[in-house]
């Protein structure tokens, strides 16, 4: 068992990927806080919500949860403070003074976009708050090589950047799983051909590129299948895209083809895997999503959005097959390709295996982040340009002042 450490989190208690990362430091045998934005959850971890940190429209709201972030960490006196999400968040644990600080990048909080702000000074004021805030940090993760680089570029050298993608449990995500009730649940016959969905139905999800696909798939394999899953709503924004799509579908006339799939639970969400025959993603903008890991451990055909940051880990014609992100005729013929090709689909499992074993094991990432944790309370990570960090944090400070 490893010397126990007090480890304090500022992230949202309500996220999967969060919730696994913190519960594998519990299981450790650690002490761990969560300072979140989101009323949660997690076991084993003292979660402390942060009233109106949601609020990130103006100075006020901000430099009240900065004021709360700073008594809070005093009064735990951690070992180190971990950040998830540079957007805001980091912004606070930025600015809370404490170090040794790790921010962790997952791809959103690095893809500003305009239309979420009401002019361009602002969208440029947190792109300055970002930068700031990241040369802040004691140690950079990101979870694919093009954030390393874009986080280089921001950091200009200030901090070290490590790969740490958030993989999977090869024990849950397996191609032998028994189907049989799943099936018969989402009135699936035998012989159809599968194709899972396994993005969340928002805007950047693109999942109504993937619906405008299905009447030439339809032509080509009349029996296929289509999962879209986690269509609900929690939002107005999702709550429109979800009923655009539910349109979309019905003018189409591929109604027939759709399982329209709630949230699913961690839980299950290994049956559906093994369910399907072929698993698209075509986000317009992404990270190292957990979804290519776990579809590679249950030993699925993938095709994806051509994204640079899916470059290590999908080659096309190799681990999985990549189209362009709006291209809906280019993806049906995907989708075709690997029911026509099965020895090709076979091919890219296998190889993907490498990458899995790579990159996509949840246990041996988080071993290598508890190593990066302990060199870092011992100085085996040096902590560079304590000067220019200090003048950073000035600036940032007054920024928000």
């Amino acid at each position: 068992m490893p010397h126990t450490l007090t480890l304090c989190y500022i992230a949202d208690a309500t996220n999967i990927h969060v919730r696994r990362w913190l519960g594998y430091f519990v299981n450790r045998g650690h002490r761990v806080y969560c300072l979140s934005d989101r009323p949660g959850q997690i076991d084993g971890v003292t979660v402390i919500e942060l009233p109106g940190s949601q609020d990130v429209g103006c100075s006020r709201p901000l430099n009240a949860c900065i004021r709360q972030v700073r008594e809070i960490i005093q009064e735990i006196q951690p070992d180190l403070v971990h950040v998830f999400f540079l957007y805001h968040l980091g912004w606070l644990a930025a600015l809370s003074g404490f170090h040794p600080l790790i921010i962790t990048l997952l791809g959103p909080d690095l893809m500003l976009s305009r239309q979420n702000y009401k002019s361009g000074l602002q969208l440029k004021f947190a792109h300055l708050l970002n930068s700031l805030s990241l040369k802040q940090a004691d140690l950079v993760t990101t979870v694919s090589d093009n954030l390393c680089k874009a986080a280089s570029r921001m950091g200009m050298g200030l901090v070290p950047i490590e790969l740490i993608p958030i993989g999977v449990d090869p024990h849950l995500f397996r191609p032998d799983l028994e189907t049989t009730e799943l099936r018969e649940k989402l009135q699936i016959p035998d012989d159809s051909f599968v194709v899972l969905s396994p993005r969340r139905m928002a805007p950047r999800y693109n999942q109504n590129t993937i619906i405008e696909s299905i009447p030439k798939v339809l032509e080509e394999i009349p029996r296929a299948v289509f999962i879209l899953k986690d269509a609900f709503s929690d939002n107005p924004e999702r709550l429109a895209y979800v009923e655009a799509l539910r349109e979309q579908a019905e003018a189409l006339g591929v109604q027939h083809a759709i399982r329209w799939v709630g949230e699913v639970p961690m839980a299950e969400l290994p049956y559906y895997y093994a369910l399907s025959d072929v698993v698209v993603s075509v986000p317009t903008v992404d990270g190292m999503p957990v979804t290519i890991f776990e579809a590679m451990a249950a030993q699925k055909p993938l095709i994806v959005g051509d994204l640079a940051s899916y470059n290590e880990v999908i080659i096309h014609g190799q681990t999985g097959l990549r189209v362009p992100v709006h291209n809906s005729q280019v993806l049906a013929g995907a989708i075709v390709k690997m029911h026509h090709n099965p020895a090709l689909a076979k091919r890219m499992v296998e190889e993907s295996q490498v990458i899995l074993h790579q990159y996509g094991i949840f246990d041996e990432q988080m071993m290598r982040m508890e190593r990066y944790y302990n060199g870092l309370l011992s100085q085996d990570i040096p902590r560079r340009h304590p000067v220019r960090k200090a003048l950073n944090r000035f600036l940032l400070k007054a920024l928000v002042s």
